[in-house]
């Protein structure tokens, strides 16, 4: 289900985030540029074999480049 896989990567990068403890002052916009970068990790591994690439390293190290 795509939707589910869009859903587990918003709630990953979340989590990320939240763990290092990103905050701009504005909790919407915060919201509104973790589903924009969800979407973005969707895009751009639409092809990756999860069964070949480590998913959890991929997307830390694409949340930790967005939050620096």
């Amino acid at each position: 289900m795509k939707n589910l896989k869009l859903l587990e990567t918003l709630a990953d990068i979340a989590y990320i985030a939240g763990y290092h403890q990103y905050y701009s002052g504005d909790s919407r916009m915060d919201m509104s540029e973790i589903i924009a970068w969800a979407h973005e990790f969707e895009t751009i591994h639409q092809d990756t074999d999860w069964d070949e690439e480590d998913y959890m390293l991929a997307v830390e190290a694409f949340a930790k480049g967005k939050l620096s």
